[in-house]
């Protein structure tokens, strides 16, 4: 008995052979769904809105708040690589949004960012609070009404506050000023205190902060002020100061930091340069120079696993760990697997997958794994042009676009090829959808109707005279389906089957040894079989 039945349906592995492959692995899988392992047809983009006033789109995000609930589609264009974070904030009063890639970094609230008719976002603020440019002035004022009690020496330092409550970091410290402090409600000295200006720039300052630090001690908050204030006269005992100043190192982000990406307990991740950047927990405006973590190599980009924070280099990838900024750890792999676009890093759940000169690169606690190795040889990857990939996870796949097409890759089942091209994608959680850019227009991944997939099969080899196939049978939930055999590289049945029945193959073929099986259509394929006997066909 002589048959081939073919009952699960899997991708590519160009690498090997057509005469080595698993049974159920293709030569062919194009603009196949092989999530279920039935033979199912891709479907194809569905365009769901343009995207007017942007130059040549290359990234979006579906801001989820405002307009009755269906919210803003935000774009950007001539090749910025935008990264976008909401309010690590549970309950954001503003619904702020973060992002770098245009520019320096930027955020906005609801009311700045979908003001107008758009395009979106139509304003922003410089993300960070600057420090005062100078320090403040502070002199004896003659004004003491009562007998002094203490002598201190005091300093002044002042901090911007935003509209949103964000506190930047400090001025450089005043003149130190001895001051008489009383007690019992009594008033000591009053000392003149000239406060810095405000700082110009696309910045939301409401407030001026007042700290004062006695004999070397913490600075404690005084009061606020309008930001326009500049003078203020100090009458303030030292029992009733305030809580020690929390932003002494909170700094601004660097101008050029890009990749930004959201991590657990509140925390923002960004680079520049070789430079790994982390935010203050729940603080998304403050970025200590102290949680800067410096590389040999330059970053390419950053992606979010459970393990860990990736960071895909020039070099070696690093695996970033730790629960605090200030207490991150970082350890590199004995393996250079260079990282060659930001676009390709995407979190994969338990590894973080990049795309590397030689391949596929998964990272997460051990090793970096090349996970095209028998899937792809380095000169197939290579005319894939590894360095114009953008990708994302869909259904547990690497789905990427690249110059010249799109492919889904699962690790040890295959490649997928697929007819589609985007210049970006973007992935709205909220909605469980995957969107992409095509010319002007948001098309919604997988919302069309099927493409035409093709699926070949294997080579099948037989001695002489052992394939004798006379009939065969394709199950599947609709028909018609294309069905093709090929022996010996010669076409021998090319027909469309419209039912579950048996079709009959010509005969004459007897002595052929390399048989191949190729299904095309749209509708879902359970098997294919083909067989000597009807009495073989399941």
């Amino acid at each position: 008995m002589t048959s081939i039945a073919i009952t699960s349906f899997k991708g590519e592995l160009p690498a090997l052979t057509p005469r080595l492959l698993q049974p159920t692995n293709a030569q062919v899988a194009r603009n196949v769904n092989l999530r279920k392992g039935s033979l199912r047809a891709e479907s194809a983009p569905l365009p769901v809105t343009g995207i007017t006033g942007v130059i040549n789109p290359s990234s979006i995000y579906r801001y989820p708040f405002g307009n009755n609930g269906l919210g803003f589609w935000f774009a950007w264009g001539n090749g910025l690589q935008v990264n976008v974070a909401k309010s690590p904030l549970a309950k954001d009063s503003w619904s702020r949004v973060y992002w770098t890639g245009d520019s320096f970094p930027k955020m906005a609230p609801i009311g700045v960012a979908t003001q107008g008719d758009g395009p979106y976002p139509s304003g922003f603020y410089r993300l960070g609070i600057p420090a005062p440019e100078s320090a403040p002035i502070v002199a004896e004022d003659n004004g003491s009404t009562e007998a002094p009690m203490t002598l201190v020496n005091a300093a002044y330092i002042v901090t911007f506050v935003s509209a949103y409550g964000e506190e930047g970091p400090p001025s450089l410290a005043s003149n130190i000023i001895a001051r008489w402090d009383s007690a019992n409600d009594q008033v000591g000295s009053r000392v003149k205190v000239q406060m810095p200006p405000v700082v110009s720039g696309p910045y939301n300052l409401v407030t001026k902060r007042l700290y004062r630090s006695e004999s070397g001690g913490e600075y404690l908050h005084v009061a606020d002020f309008n930001i326009a204030q500049e003078m203020w006269v100090d009458e303030v005992n030292s029992e009733n100061l305030g809580i020690a100043c929390p932003s002494l190192t909170w700094d601004m982000p660097d101008a050029s930091m890009v990749g930004l990406v959201e991590m657990p307990n509140g925390i923002m991740a960004g680079f520049f340069d070789n430079t790994l950047c982390f935010s203050e927990p729940f603080h998304p405006h403050a970025w200590p120079i102290d949680y800067q973590i410096a590389f040999p190599d330059k970053v390419v980009g950053i992606g979010v696993t459970s393990a860990g924070l990736v960071v895909a280099t020039t070099g070696r990838p690093r695996l970033i760990t730790g629960t605090t900024p200030a207490a991150m750890a970082d350890s590199a792999p004995d393996a250079d697997r260079v990282c060659v676009g930001r676009g390709s890093v995407v979190d994969m759940g338990e590894y973080v997958a990049y795309a590397s000169t030689e391949g596929l690169v998964a990272v997460s606690g051990g090793e970096p794994q090349l996970i095209t190795e028998g899937i792809l040889t380095p000169e197939q990857w290579q005319a894939l042009n590894p360095a114009s990939i953008h990708a994302c996870r869909y259904e547990g796949r690497y789905l990427a676009f690249y110059d010249g097409g799109c492919f889904a890759l699962a690790p040890g089942e295959g490649i997928e090829f697929i007819d589609a091209h985007a210049a970006s994608s973007y992935y709205d959680i909220a909605a469980s959808s995957l969107y992409l850019i095509q010319g002007s227009t948001i098309s919604k991944w997988r919302g069309g109707s099927p493409m035409t997939y093709r699926w070949r099969s294997k080579v099948f080899e037989f001695p002489p005279g052992a394939a004798n196939f006379s009939c065969g049978k394709v199950a599947a939930d609709a028909y018609p389906v294309q069905v093709v055999v090929v022996a010996d590289g010669a076409t021998v049945l090319d027909i469309d089957i419209h039912d579950h029945q048996m079709f009959r193959l010509p005969p004459g073929y007897a002595e052929a040894r390399e048989w191949q099986v190729e299904a095309s259509g749209t509708t879902e394929v359970f098997s294919l079989q083909i067989a000597n006997t009807p009495s073989e066909l399941t």
